[in-house]
C-alpha cells in the first residue's frame, strides 16, 4: 500500500468482519491520522546544526529501503540525527512515526515490548508478544525509530526482521554502533562533524561554514552568553574542535567548560579530557553525560579479545596497516579471566569486528585502519591498567624501526616510490616511535631509526623536522654515547640537513668532525660521504669552485669502494657544479655515466635530478629545444613520486626557459610565477633565502622581469606561483616546456615495468597473494614460514610502488600476474 492510499474495502481486526458503520468510523480515524500524523518524538530543546548531507541521503534512502541503520562510535549524534531525519518524515507515513529508546533496557525479552508500548499495540494474552505485534503493524503504514540498539543487537535483528516481513508497509529506521546484519538492511555510518583542514588559511565566516565549528560556537554562546567568536578566540576554539575529533557529544561537553574557563585554557586542558568533559544533560542517560562514560558504554560491549586488541591499538598514532597491528597486537595476554592468546589471523578478525562496532575507520583508498584520538586516549588509560604500556610501545618502536631500515635500503633502487608512500602513511607512527625510543634514552635505537628515515625527510621536504630530531639524538650522546660506527654517520645527517635549511654554520661543523672520524678509521665510504656533503654545502653556499674540489676529492675515495650508488651521487655534485660553472664540457660525461648507473640501479628521483642538471646544461649550450622535453618529463616524475628534493633543479631549469622566452617576447608571467614557486620552497624547506638567490645575475633577470612587467603584475604574478597547486604547475610547465614548431623532441623511452624487477620466489609469493590465500596459506602453499611470506610482501610493495595487500593483488590481477 502506497503511503496517504485510504483503503476503500472492509477491514477487520482479529479476523472479525466490519460492518459498514464499522468501516465508516474506521476511514473517519485514518483521514484523522493522516491530518495529525501521530508521533510520539520528542520536542528540540536545542537547535539541530549542520548534517545537511546526511539528513538528505536518509530522506532519499527512506523512499526505497525498509531498513536503514545509522552507525558511529559513542557521541556521534546518530540520536541527533535520525530524530530529526524522522521529524521530516512524519508526514510522509500515514500512521505516523513511533521511537522507541532502548539505552535503558538492559533485558532482551523487554525489546518487543518496549516496541508495543511505543506503538500502543494491544497486549493479549492470546499470542506471543510478537505475533500480536506484528498483527498491529501489519496494517500500519509507519516510520519505527529504534535508538541504540547494540547493546540487544541480537534481539532487535530477530524483531526487526519479523516485522518486516509480515508488515508491508512498514520501515524501521535504527542506530546502533554495529550494524543489526540482516537482509534487506541499508548502512549510513554517522561521521564526526566536518572541520577545516589544519592547514587551512580561513576567515570567521568560513570556519562558521564547518558545522563542528559552528557547533561548538553555538552550544559555547548558550553556556556563556559574552563569549565572543573572534580572531583572538578563533584559533584555540578551532584547535578543539580538530583535537575532540569533531564528536558532537564531546563539542557540546566542552561547550559548557567555556563558562568557567575561556577556550584557551580549556584547549590547553584538553589532554585530561575524560576528567574535564563533564557535567551533561541531566536528563539523558547516564552514559552521555560524560565523554568516559560514553566510550566506555562501547567499551563494555566487546568481547575480552576485542577488548585486549583495541587498547593494544592505542599506541598506534595516525593510522596503520594490517601487517603493523599484526606484528604489535598479536601474543600472549594474561587478565584476570586466566591467558587469552591471539593469534595473528584473530587480529585480523578483531580490526574487522572493531571497524563492525564504530571503534574503529578503515580508509579504502590506502587500506589503513583509523581510531578517533578520544578512543585511543581512552585506550592508552586501559592498556596502562592492564600493565601493557610499556611493552606495546616497544613492539611498536620494533616493528616501525624495521620499517624504516628496510625503506632506507630501498630508496637507492626499485620500489622507492613505493616505499616513500609507505612511509608517509607511517610517518605519524614514526615519530611517535623516535619520540618513544629518545625518551627512554636509547642512543642506538634512536640513531638507527633517525638515520633509516633521513633520505626520507629530504626527500619530502621534512627537513627542519628532521633536523630537530637528530638533533635531540645528538643530546642523548651526554648519557649515553653511540658506538663509532654510527657517531660519524649521525653527525653527517645533521650536517645535511642543516645544509637544507640554510644552517650552514653547523653543517660545517658536523661535516668536519665526521670526515675527521672516517678518516681516523680509515672508511673510504665514509670519506666519500662527507666531502660529497662538504661539496653540497658549498654549492648551496654559492662558491661552486669549493663544491667541485670537494667533489674531486669524494670522487678519489669512492672509486676505493664498491659502491656504485654512493660513486654516481658523487658524480652528480660534481656535473650540478659544473653545469652552473659553465663546465659543460667536463659535466656531460659524470651526467650521463651517473644517470647510466641510477637507470640500472632503478633509482628514479636520483634520476630525475640527473636529468634535471641535464636540461640545464643543454640551457648552458643555448640549445633551449632539447632542454624542453627532459624538464617536462622531470617535472611529472618529481610530482608523481612526491619528490621535493628534486624541485629546486627543476624550477632553475624552468625559470631559464621562461626567461629565454620572454627575450622572444613571450609571456613574462610564467618566469615570475616560477619565481614565487622557488620562495615557497625556500619558505617551505629553510628559514633564510638562498645565497644564490642573491646571485647579480639572479637579481638581474628579477628586475629585468619586474620592469617588463611593472611591480603590482610582477607582485600578482608571484603570489600566484607561491600558492599553486600541483595540477595549475604541470599546466605551467606545459605552456614553458612546449617546442618551437617543427623542432619538437622524440618522447623518452618508456621505464621499465615495476613487476619486472620482482624475483622468481616473490612472483610466486604475489601469484598466491592474488589468489586470496592468506600469509598462513601461502606458506604452507611455498613450504616457507610465514615471517618469509610478509618479507616478501615487503619487497612487493616497494618495488611494485604499491602500500598494500589489495593494492598488491589489484596490481596483479590488472597486470595478469595470478
Amino acid at each position: 500500500m502506497q503511503r496517504h492510499e485510504v483503503a476503500s474495502r472492509s477491514w477487520s481486526v482479529g479476523g472479525q468482519v466490519l460492518g459498514k458503520a464499522a468501516v465508516w468510523r474506521g476511514a473517519k480515524v485514518q483521514m484523522t491520522a493522516m491530518v495529525t500524523h501521530p508521533s510520539n518524538l520528542p520536542a528540540q530543546v536545542s537547535s539541530f546544526i549542520g548534517r545537511e548531507h546526511e539528513l538528505a541521503e536518509i530522506t532519499d534512502l527512506l523512499r526505497s529501503h525498509r531498513l536503514i541503520t545509522l552507525t558511529g562510535p559513542g557521541g556521534a549524534g546518530k540520536t541527533r540525527l535520525a530524530l530529526q531525519a524522522a521529524r521530516a518524515e512524519v508526514g510522509s507515513f500515514r500512521d505516523g512515526v513511533s521511537l522507541v529508546e532502548l539505552a535503558s533496557i538492559t533485558v532482551p525479552d523487554l525489546v518487543c515490548g518496549s516496541i508495543m508500548k511505543a506503538v500502543s499495540a494491544p497486549e493479549t494474552g492470546a499470542d506471543s508478544p510478537l505475533d500480536t505485534l506484528s498483527l498491529f503493524l501489519s496494517s500500519k503504514q509507519l516510520l519505527l525509530v529504534l535508538d541504540n540498539c547494540e547493546h540487544l543487537l541480537n534481539e532487535c535483528a530477530q524483531v526487526v526482521a519479523h516485522l518486516l516481513a509480515r508488515c508491508p508497509d512498514l520501515t524501521v529506521l535504527t542506530t546502533s554502533r554495529e550494524s543489526l546484519g540482516i537482509g534487506g538492511e541499508r548502512v549510513l555510518r554517522v561521521p564526526p562533524l566536518d572541520l577545516p583542514a589544519p592547514s587551512a588559511s580561513l576567515t570567521l565566516d568560513e570556519l562558521l561554514a564547518f558545522d563542528g565549528v559552528r557547533l561548538f560556537v553555538e552550544r559555547a554562546r548558550a553556556a556563556e552568553p559574552s563569549f565572543r567568536f573572534t580572531e583572538v578566540s578563533a584559533t584555540p576554539v578551532v584547535d578543539i574542535c580538530r583535537r575532540l575529533d569533531g564528536i558532537p557529544l564531546a563539542l557540546e561537553l566542552a561547550a559548557v567548560r567555556v563558562r568557567g574557563m575561556g577556550v584557551a585554557y580549556l584547549e590547553a586542558r584538553l589532554d585530561d579530557r575524560f576528567k574535564l568533559l563533564t557535567g551533561g544533560d541531566r536528563s539523558g542517560e547516564p552514559r552521555q553525560r560524560t565523554l568516559n562514560a560514553t566510550v566506555a558504554w562501547s567499551y563494555s560491549l566487546l568481547g575480552e579479545r576485542e577488548r585486549v586488541v583495541l587498547r593494544r591499538l592505542s599506541v598506534f598514532a595516525g593510522g596503520w596497516s594490517v601487517e603493523a597491528a599484526e606484528a604489535v597486537c598479536a601474543g600472549d595476554y594474561v587478565g584476570e579471566q586466566g591467558q587469552l592468546t591471539i593469534s595473528v589471523d584473530e587480529v585480523l578478525e578483531s580490526l574487522t569486528q572493531l571497524v563492525n562496532q564504530s571503534l574503529l575507520q578503515l580508509d579504502q583508498g590506502t587500506n589503513h585502519y583509523r581510531m578517533l584520538e578520544t578512543i585511543r586516549l581512552f585506550g592508552l588509560q586501559r592498556l596502562a591498567e592492564a600493565g601493557e604500556r610499556d611493552s606495546l610501545y616497544q613492539r611498536h618502536c620494533a616493528y616501525y624501526l624495521r620499517l624504516a631500515e628496510d625503506g632506507a635500503s630501498h630508496f637507492g633502487g626499485y620500489g622507492q616510490q613505493g616505499w616513500l608512500m609507505q612511509l608517509e602513511h607511517e610517518h605519524d607512527n614514526l615519530r611517535a616511535a623516535l619520540g618513544w625510543v629518545i625518551g627512554l634514552g636509547h642512543t642506538g635505537d634512536a640513531a638507527r631509526l633517525g638515520l633509516s628515515l633521513c633520505r626520507f625527510w629530504q626527500l619530502r621536504a621534512y627537513q627542519v623536522e628532521g633536523l630537530r630530531w637528530l638533533q635531540q639524538i645528538r643530546a642523548l650522546e651526554a648519557v649515553s654515547p653511540l658506538e663509532a660506527r654510527l657517531r660519524p654517520r649521525l653527525l653527517s645527517a645533521i650536517g645535511s640537513l642543516a645544509t637544507a635549511t640554510r644552517q650552514f654554520d653547523l653543517a660545517e661543523t658536523c661535516q668536519t668532525e665526521a670526515l675527521r672520524l672516517w678518516t681516523h678509521a680509515c672508511d673510504h665510504a665514509g670519506m666519500a660521504i662527507a666531502w660529497r656533503e662538504i661539496g653540497w654545502l658549498r654549492f648551496d653556499e654559492a662558491c661552486v669552485g669549493d663544491a667541485i674540489s670537494a667533489a674531486r676529492e669524494a670522487l678519489a675515495h669512492a672509486e676505493q669502494t664498491s659502491d656504485e650508488w654512493l660513486f654516481a651521487s658523487v658524480l652528480h655534485l660534481f656535473a650540478t657544479a659544473s653545469v652552473e660553472s659553465g663546465q659543460v664540457d667536463a659535466a656531460l660525461p659524470a651526467l650521463e655515466r651517473s644517470s647510466t648507473i641510477w637507470r640500472s640501479l632503478g633509482d628514479l628521483e636520483s634520476l630525475a635530478s640527473s636529468l634535471a642538471v641535464h636540461a640545464r646544461a643543454f640551457e648552458q649550450q643555448g640549445d633551449f629545444e632539447r632542454a624542453k622535453p627532459v624538464l617536462a618529463e622531470v617535472t611529472r616524475t618529481v610530482i608523481q613520486m612526491g619528490n621535493a628534493a628534486s624541485l629546486i633543479g627543476v624550477y632553475v631549469g624552468l625559470l631559464h626557459l621562461a626567461m629565454a622566452e620572454v627575450e622572444r617576447d613571450a609571456n613574462a608571467l610564467d618566469a615570475a610565477r616560477i619565481f614565487g614557486l622557488m620562495i615557497a620552497w625556500e619558505e617551505m624547506t629553510s628559514a633564510i633565502d638562498s645565497p644564490w638567490l642573491s646571485l647579480p645575475f639572479v637579481v638581474g633577470l628579477l628586475e629585468h622581469l619586474e620592469r617588463r612587467l611593472g611591480q603590482e603584475a610582477f607582485d600578482m604574478a608571484v603570489a600566484e606561483g607561491k600558492r599553486m597547486t600541483p595540477a595549475g604547475f604541470l599546466a605551467l610547465v606545459d605552456r614553458v616546456t612546449a617546442p618551437t614548431p617543427d623542432q619538437a623532441s622524440p618522447p623518452p623511452a618508456a621505464p621499465p615495468a615495476p613487476h619486472d624487477h620482482l624475483t622468481a620466489r616473490e612472483r610466486e609469493v604475489l601469484g598466491a597473494v592474488a589468489k586470496g590465500l592468506t600469509n598462513a596459506q601461502v606458506a604452507q602453499e611455498l613450504t616457507i614460514t610465514p615471517r618469509t611470506v610478509n618479507a616478501h610482501l615487503t619487497s612487493i610493495y616497494g618495488k611494485l610502488g604499491v602500500t598494500s595487500r589489495s593494492g598488491a593483488i589489484r596490481y596483479a590481477v590488472s597486470h595478469q600476474l595470478g
